[in-house]
């Protein structure tokens, strides 16, 4: 019994075999053995390069990687031969002209995928390889990131309408932190554009593409050693010239007009715009024309979408002209009953008003702020006698309620709630009866308000320079969403109250246009957006505590 005991383990033992470790992991990246023609070499006169590692190498994303400056017209091949990559190059080169391809990170050794980071390869068609270089970094104009995969290309032709007509002679791509350095260059003065190639033709062709642009133009700085005493797997610039920074954005798109209209439900035509309005609004073209009452206009937040209340008209369509202040943009034709069907008419209950308050049921409603409540629909009456307010599910207090807005779907309560009690909110059936006739059921919501000690303020102090400019200061969660912002126009303390515990960014926004929002740049009207100041530091806010930062503000540098 014992002997097969052990024979049974001895076998189990031999079946499972270890693969052995096979030593420590490969980290380094495949080395550059001699290339043909050797890197930084002149008098280029061939059509194709081949480089020779020390270990097999693939290629990975080459299309995108690969960037050439100046650029050529055909996309060269580039191939794996053995332990090689063959640049196979389809056009003639100009003459005396330094060209830079730039591989990115596209050459990996085959076994673990190690890159050679930043790798690139220079030739000269001429009897020297250009020793000038510049470098700068791409930050988002409204928010001041740095921008991943733009293109910052530069123009010997000085003209405005270069970047929409012709490709650069130079360029780069920004790395993970905006930067980016563009080498072996020759001499002049050059026009620095940045650009987010959506169709990567090298083109400002395309009005969603974002852009960047100085006022003036760039000179790049001779680098001494730039050419001399090169490894030929990397190239290192300790001083890679003049730094510039370009800030991106996204140019308004002024092409007004209607992208849809529908009778969302009855009562409800839904008008959206390509672009937002200035004073959308419509015109009756039948005759009579209706009375200029016969719908109530509710605007999006982004002034990108109409609404158009409206009950009983006397007509089964209505013919409509859009307008954005003076200017027509189209006709619409709609009906004014939606389209039924059997499924729906059985199994459509008794239409009836939703009201219901303006908060979340899982937390307590902020004191400082009017209880207020949304209506499905406009709201064409209050019967004040039918709502009634208790503190502690049993004390009545006096409360009344008004219209908000003029769509009247927002509704607010006063006198202002007390902080930390608890209330017991009824509304019963007919309190509400909106524009269509419609009224509510029976409303019963609970809820406790907040304490004072619940918040924390913040107070930033400002120091201005003596511009006259208006400013925009703006409050901002950890993802940069605007939360509150208020006009300033002159230094001092500004103070952001009751704010819940966790961290919050602040912003400036310089208002040149003094619009009372950012307002982004024009490449043609060598317009740039308007300058933006962060706060460097997160700001953590406590509960029933006070922060206060100092802010001086300094003209931005370009």
């Amino acid at each position: 019994m014992v002997l097969g005991i052990v024979a049974v383990l001895l076998f189990y033992a031999c079946a499972n075999v270890v693969a052995p470790t096979g030593g420590p992991r490969d980290t380094e990246p495949p080395a550059v053995v001699r290339s043909t023609p050797p890197n930084h070499s002149a008098n280029f006169d061939g059509d194709a390069i081949r480089i020779f590692f020390d270990e097999f190498v693939e290629l990975r994303n080459i299309r995108q990687q690969l960037l050439i400056s100046p650029p050529l017209e055909e996309a060269p091949e580039v191939r794996i031969r053995g332990r090689s990559v063959i640049v196979e190059i389809e056009e003639d080169l100009r003459s005396n002209t330094t060209y830079n391809f730039f591989f990115g990170d596209a050459i990996r050794d085959i076994t673990e995928g190690n890159p050679i980071p930043n790798f690139q390869f220079v030739v000269s068609t001429g009897n020297y390889v250009d020793s000038l270089a510049l470098s700068g970094r791409v930050k988002n104009a409204f928010n001041l990131r740095p921008e991943e995969g733009i293109y910052v290309m530069l123009y010997e032709n000085i003209h405005d309408s270069v970047p929409y007509l012709e490709r650069p002679v130079y360029l780069a791509k920004t790395d993970k932190e905006g930067r980016f350095t563009i080498s072996n260059m020759s001499e002049g003065d050059y026009l620095m554009f940045a650009l987010d190639d959506n169709n990567n033709n090298f083109l400002y062709d395309l009005p969603d593409e974002r852009i960047g642009f100085l006022d003036s133009l760039v000179r790049p700085k001779h680098i001494p050693g730039l050419t001399e005493g090169v490894e030929d797997d990397t190239l290192s610039i300790p001083d890679p010239g003049p730094k510039y920074t370009l800030y991106l954005f996204r140019e308004v798109d002024t092409v007004q007009r209607v992208t849809s209209s529908s009778l969302t439900k009855k009562g409800l035509i839904t008008i959206a715009f390509r672009v937002p309005f200035d004073s959308a609004h419509v015109r009756d073209l039948r005759d009579p024309p209706l009375v200029s009452s016969w719908h109530i206009p509710e605007f999006s937040q982004g002034k990108d979408t109409l609404k158009l209340w409206f009950a009983e008209t006397g007509r089964d369509s209505l013919f409509l002209e859009v307008l954005d202040g003076d200017l027509i943009l189209d006709t619409i034709r709609r009906s004014t009953t939606p389209r039924r069907t059997r499924e729906t008419d059985a199994t459509e209950a008794p239409p009836v008003l939703n009201i219901s308050p303006d908060f979340r049921r899982a937390s307590a409603v902020p004191f400082y702020q009017p209880l207020t409540l949304k209506s499905e629909h406009p709201v064409e009456a209050i019967d004040t006698s039918k709502i009634q307010l208790f503190i502690h599910d049993s004390i009545p207090v006096w409360s009344n309620f008004r219209f908000k807005d003029h769509v009247r779907r927002s509704i607010t309560m006063e006198p202002a709630l007390e902080e930390g009690t608890s209330y017991l909110l009824e509304a019963m059936p007919g309190a509400f009866t909106d524009i269509f006739g419609l009224t509510n059921d029976t409303l019963a919501s609970r809820f406790k308000t907040t304490l004072l000690e619940n918040y924390g303020n913040l107070i930033v102090d400002l120091a201005l320079p003596p511009n006259g400019l208006q400013y925009i200061l703006q409050l901002l969660d950890r993802n940069l969403e605007v939360m509150r912002e208020q006009i300033v126009l002159e230094g001092g303390s500004y103070t952001f109250y009751h704010l819940r515990a966790g961290q919050y960014r602040v912003r400036l926004i310089e208002d040149h246009q003094q619009s009372g929002q950012w307002d982004p740049g024009n490449y043609l009207r060598k317009v740039q957006p308007e300058p933006v100041h962060m706060l460097p530091d997160t700001i953590q806010i406590r509960e029933n505590w006070d922060v206060q930062m100092p802010w001086i503000i300094s003209p931005r540098s370009p």
